[in-house]
C-alpha cells in the first residue's frame, strides 16, 4: 500500500473553478484553517469536560489535550457511552461550528447554488484502541446510507490534532469516479463489510483544529485506528444543493429523539435561534430512502454464513440487531451460534462480495461534484461509528 499526504488545496480556497476541478479529480479537498480555532476549542472544551466528568480522562498532568483513561474505555452501544455521547452532541456550539460562514461560502461556490446543511451533525469520540475496541470502520462510501442527492458533500474536521496512528481520516483518491462500489465481507471492519476496491494508494496526514477535509458521497474513505494515548475527537456534516432531493432521515431522527429534546438544552430553549429548524424554512424536495440495498446485503451475509464462511460473523452480529426485518435478525442470531470463528480478511481475497445496487450510479451526463457502511439505524445518526 502506498501512503501519501493529503493534497493541500488551501491555496485554491478563493478559486471555485480550481477547487471544483480538484474535487472532480481526487474526490476530496484538504483546506487548512477554514474554521476558527477558537470556535473549535469551545466545542472541544465542552466534550472534554463531560469526558472528564465521566472518568474517561486521567487526572490533569499538564498534557494537552489530556490523556485518556485506559481503564474507562467504552464504546457504542454501551448505554453509558450512548448517554454521555448524546450530552456531548447536543451542544449548540457543535452544531454552529458546521455552519461557519467560510465553510458555507466555499461549499456554495462549489455547488453554484444555495446550500442545505444537513442538521444531523456527527460527533465522533473514539477511545484509544485496546483489546475490547472494535476494528475500524473499513473502507466505505457515504451514499448508500444517506442517498438523496448524488451531489452531497461531507466536511470532516478534527477537534484536536490527529495524525496517522491516532485516528486520522484516510481517503482513496479518485475512488469516487467508479460510482457506487460493491461490498465485501470483512472482519477488519466494525460493521463486517466494506467497499471492494483497490486500496493500493491512500491519502492521509496530520490535521489540526480548523482544518477540513471535504469529500463526495462516492469517495471511499475510512477512519484509521487510534493507537495514541488520547481520545480521537472529530465532527462531520453533510451538505447539498437546496434544490436537490433529500431523504427525511438526513433531517429528522429515527430513534425516538426529537429536535425539541435537543433545543431544550440550548440557550432560551432554542426559541428564536436561527439554527432551530432552519431546514423547515427551505423549499426542500423529499426523497424516499431505498432499503433494497440494505436488504440485498443482509441476504448476501446470510447466504455466506449458511455456506460456513467465517468472514460473515461480524456482519451477522450487526444484522442480528439491525436487520431489515425480524426474520433476518432471527436467522442471523441462529447462524451466530453455529458459524466457525471469524478470520481476518485480506482485500481482494474474501469470497463474500455484495453487488452495488442498480440505478445508484451517477447518472450519464449528470454533473456530480467530484464524480464523473455503519449499521442501518446509525447510518444517519449522531453516533461514534463511521469515520
Amino acid at each position: 500500500m502506498g501512503v501519501f499526504p493529503f493534497t493541500d488545496s488551501t491555496a485554491l480556497r478563493d478559486d471555485a473553478r480550481a477547487l471544483a476541478d480538484r474535487l472532480a479529480e481526487d474526490g476530496y479537498l484538504h483546506v487548512r484553517g477554514l474554521l476558527p480555532e477558537s470556535d473549535v476549542a469551545a466545542v472541544r472544551d465542552h466534550v472534554l469536560a463531560l469526558a472528564r466528568e465521566a472518568g474517561w480522562l486521567l487526572p490533569p498532568d499538564g498534557a494537552e489535550p489530556p490523556l485518556a483513561n485506559p481503564r474507562a474505555t467504552t464504546w457504542w452501544p454501551d448505554p453509558d457511552y450512548v448517554a454521555l455521547h448524546d450530552r456531548m452532541w447536543r451542544n449548540r456550539d457543535l452544531h454552529a461550528l458546521m455552519h461557519t460562514p467560510a465553510l458555507l461560502t466555499l461549499l456554495g461556490a462549489l455547488f453554484g447554488e444555495p446550500v442545505l446543511v444537513h442538521p444531523r451533525k456527527v460527533l465522533r469520540v473514539v477511545h484509544p484502541r485496546c483489546g475490547t475496541t472494535p476494528p475500524e470502520t473499513g473502507w466505505h462510501q457515504d451514499y448508500p446510507g444517506i442517498q438523496g442527492s448524488k451531489r452531497t458533500l461531507a466536511a470532516w474536521t478534527p477537534l484536536a490534532p490527529v495524525e496517522p496512528g491516532t485516528g486520522a481520516l484516510t481517503v482513496l483518491p479518485g475512488s469516487h469516479r467508479a460510482g457506487l462500489l460493491p461490498m465485501r465481507l470483512s472482519n477488519d471492519a466494525m460493521v463486517g463489510w466494506e467497499a471492494d476496491t483497490d486500496t493500493s494508494t491512500v491519502h492521509t496526514g496530520r490535521l489540526d483544529p480548523g482544518d477540513v477535509i471535504i469529500f463526495t458521497v462516492f469517495t471511499v474513505h475510512s477512519g484509521s485506528a487510534n493507537e495514541g494515548p488520547r481520545l480521537r475527537l472529530s465532527v462531520d456534516c453533510r451538505y447539498q444543493p437546496v434544490g436537490d432531493p433529500v431523504c427525511p432521515g438526513s433531517l429528522e431522527f429515527d430513534d425516538g429523539k426529537t429536535w425539541d429534546d435537543v433545543y431544550r438544552t440550548w440557550p432560551n430553549g432554542g426559541r428564536g435561534d436561527p439554527l432551530s429548524y432552519y431546514w423547515r424554512r427551505l423549499p426542500l424536495t423529499p426523497a424516499d430512502y431505498d432499503p433494497s440495498p440494505d436488504a440485498a446485503r443482509d441476504h448476501e451475509v446470510i447466504a455466506a454464513a449458511e455456506a460456513g464462511n467465517p468472514d460473515a460473523r461480524r456482519a451477522l452480529r450487526m444484522i442480528a440487531v439491525y436487520g431489515v426485518d425480524d426474520a433476518i435478525t432471527s436467522r442471523a442470531k441462529a447462524l451466530l451460534r453455529t458459524l466457525p470463528v471469524e478470520s481476518r480478511s485480506v482485500p481482494g481475497t474474501s469470497p463474500g462480495q455484495f453487488p452495488a445496487p442498480r440505478g445508484e450510479q451517477p447518472g450519464e451526463g449528470e454533473r456530480v461534484l467530484g464524480a464523473r457502511a455503519v449499521p442501518p439505524s446509525s447510518r444517519r445518526s449522531t453516533g461514534s461509528g463511521g469515520s
